[in-house]
């Protein structure tokens, strides 16, 4: 028995001791089964939104996919721009071929498929990392000289201000900073930028607009010197520059570069107003941080201020935010700071480096060389100082030298609201009025400021209205009031050392009242088309900035005799405002027309006057009085309810 027994118990423990390797073996097993399993398939993975838009696809959330990229060299599959899985699949099987050593590069890394698409390549690790456990590994040494070189740790979204003398660039312009580890806020100027801008290769205004609302040009990323676009932006353009510090993580700075590697040296058609600048970055940052939904917000327009906001609106992704003063900016600070004997000499010295300044004293005289110094420089870099230029900053750096007075250059004071902080791009309003009849009004303006409009994150003088319209119902029915296509004003005050155009230019549809006289009980006012402009000077009175300008019309329509109407003369007016503590705003605006009309042989007068208080940043309540004196005349009283967003 007890033989028995222990041969018995040698055979279970024999059992026990297999089971306990081979148990392992198959938990092991199973789990792995199990990860399989959970791991997402190709066809799955190829209607992700990343994957998407790593393809340029225009509608990523969308059900059906189409890459904007037409360059055939951007796709590893045949029907790769219209068949997402179709690329997925050649892309897995590129990454997983031998490398071999190519016969025109010293190294076989190279032409790896992975050192060409570094970011798909990243993105599709870690959904199937079972998959890059098979792919065989490349160095990439130029993507690793690359990335080493800019040693990227944080990126800051720039905004430029608007720039009325360039279509492009009306509602300003966004790029991205890539800021390195090893840098401080003092050497910022030595990053680098990410940029996206239409290929253009032409002066023809009319043709720049055409193919730039059509997409006619094709847009493209770059990587420029921060360096430079400051001087483009802050010095050339005289341009103020927000830059607001995001706070993605190194990780998520790293795979924004690698998408921004694959995206090199491609282009797809730029849009002025939709697929631009500003649009294209926020694609960028979505690339960065996987599950930011920013372009979809998007649908129809884009417009850079907006933008901004929506990036902002995300929980967590802005650091902080700081302000770049343009050179013009700094200027008009100096100037304001100085009495008049120093900005008449720094105007003098700015002409001729030798003019005599001496009545001045020690401090005034270091101020007056450096105003000159820095309107100097400014013509300079645009062209409009002449070959003498170098000289005369040279003349002027001696002389400044020579005194033995501090720096006297002053900070601009920092706007209280960055754009971000201002109202809604686009307006909506309803309101009521009565001119000859009582009457209801509805209004629409998708862009983008008025004067009357509050100023709060916007370029003060500056006026863009942007495919905007009214209609009006009364007893006669429905009707279009007002349709502008563009309007655009744009104020520059004069000062102590220049006086800047003032400038305007409209194309639109207004009602207007008849040439011929006629009863007041059939009184009405007809459509006609409008194109009119002009320029003069602008100057600043306290709060309020002033204009007059000279002032040409052409109109044609029913209610003109002939059909057609030439109107020119003066246009001037002031608009202003009051700022609350609470940061509502009133505002007020007076504008007056006195024009000649041809062949009607006749001078007419237009008075449009408007008081706003803006009591939120996106809701106003406006009262305006307008009137005009034709062969007949006519007052219209309103109140409207402005909401903007």
């Amino acid at each position: 028995m007890n033989r028995g027994w222990r041969q018995y118990a040698g055979i279970y423990a024999s059992a026990l001791m297999a089971c306990s390797i081979a148990m392992p073996s198959f938990a092991s097993s199973a789990l792995a089964l199990t990860e399989a399993a959970q791991r997402p398939a190709l066809a799955e993975l190829a209607q992700s939104p990343y994957w998407r838009s790593l393809l340029r696809d225009e509608n990523p959330r969308s059900g059906n996919y189409s890459s904007a990229v037409s360059f055939d060299g951007f796709f590893l599959s045949p029907n790769g721009s219209n068949n997402a899985l179709a690329e997925l699949e050649a892309t897995a099987n590129e990454f997983a071929k031998a490398i071999t050593p190519s016969v025109t590069t010293s190294s076989a890394v190279d032409t790896a498929s992975a050192c060409r698409y570094p970011g798909r390549h990243a993105w599709l690790s870690q959904q199937r990392p079972d998959l890059a456990a098979q792919w065989p590994k490349a160095d990439c040494p130029e993507l690793n000289t690359w990335l080493t070189g800019l040693d990227a740790n944080q990126v800051t979204l720039v905004f430029a201000s608007d720039y009325l003398n360039n279509p492009s660039s009306m509602f300003g312009h966004t790029l991205m900073r890539i800021d390195a580890a090893s840098q401080s806020d003092d050497t910022r100027l030595l990053s680098y930028a990410i940029n996206y801008s239409a290929q253009t290769n032409t002066n023809n205004g009319l043709e720049f607009a055409i193919k730039g609302l059509t997409g006619g040009y094709p847009g493209a990323y770059s990587l420029l010197p921060y360096y430079e676009k400051v001087k483009e932006y802050n010095d050339w353009e005289s341009r103020d520059l927000w830059e607001y510090e995001l706070a993605l993580t190194p990780t998520e700075v790293r795979q924004m570069l690698l998408v921004f590697w694959d995206w090199r040296g491609i282009s797809s058609p730029y849009y002025f107003l939709s697929r631009n600048c500003s649009y294209e970055l926020l694609g960028l940052i979505e690339m960065a941080r996987p599950g930011l939904d920013l372009q979809s917000q998007f649908p129809v327009a884009v417009i850079p201020t907006d933008t901004v906001r929506a990036v902002l609106k995300e929980k967590n992704l802005l650091k902080r935010v700081t302000w770049r003063a343009a050179s013009g900016t700094q200027l008009q600070a100096s100037l304001a700071r100085n009495d008049s004997a120093t900005n008449a000499a720094a105007k003098r010295l700015s002409q001729d480096a030798k003019a005599d300044f001496s009545s001045l004293a020690p401090v005034q005289r270091a101020r007056a060389l450096e105003v000159a110094y820095d309107d100097l420089y400014t013509r300079h870099v645009n062209h409009k100082a002449g070959d003498v230029a170098p000289l005369q900053l040279r003349s002027l750096l001696t002389q400044r030298a020579a005194l033995d007075v501090p720096n006297q250059r002053i900070e601009a004071q920092r706007p209280a609201h960055d754009p971000s902080q201002g109202h809604g791009t686009a307006r909506v309003s309803v309101g009521a009025g009565y001119d000859d009849k009582a009457y209801a009004l509805l209004a629409f303006r998708p862009a983008y400021h008025d004067w009357l409009d509050s100023t709060a994150g916007y370029r003060a003088g500056a006026r863009i209205d942007f495919l905007s319209g009214s209609l009006r119902a009364d007893d006669d029915g429905l009707h279009i009031e007002q349709f502008t296509v563009v309007g655009i004003d744009s104020l520059a005050p004069i000062n102590a050392l220049s006086s800047p155009l003032s400038w305007s230019v409209r194309f639109g549809v207004d009602r207007r009242l008849s040439d011929e006289h006629i009863a007041r009980a059939d009184r009405q006012r007809h459509s006609a088309t409008t194109f009119e402009g002009g320029g003069g000077i602008g100057w600043g009175v306290g709060n309020a900035l002033c204009y007059s300008q000279s002032h040409s019309r052409l109109q044609g329509g029913s209610a003109l005799s002939d059909g057609w109407e030439v109107s020119t003369g003066l246009r001037s007016g002031c608009t202003g405002g009051v700022i609350a503590d609470s940061g509502r705003e009133l505002r007020w605006l007076v504008d007056v027309k006195n024009l000649y009309a041809y062949p009607a042989k006749r001078v007419d007068h237009e008075l449009r006057s408007g008081l706003q208080w803006s009591y939120e940043r996106n809701q106003a309540i406006e009262f305006s009085l307008n009137r005009e004196w034709r062969a007949d005349a006519l007052s219209t009283i309103s109140l409207q309810w402005h909401r903007y967003f």
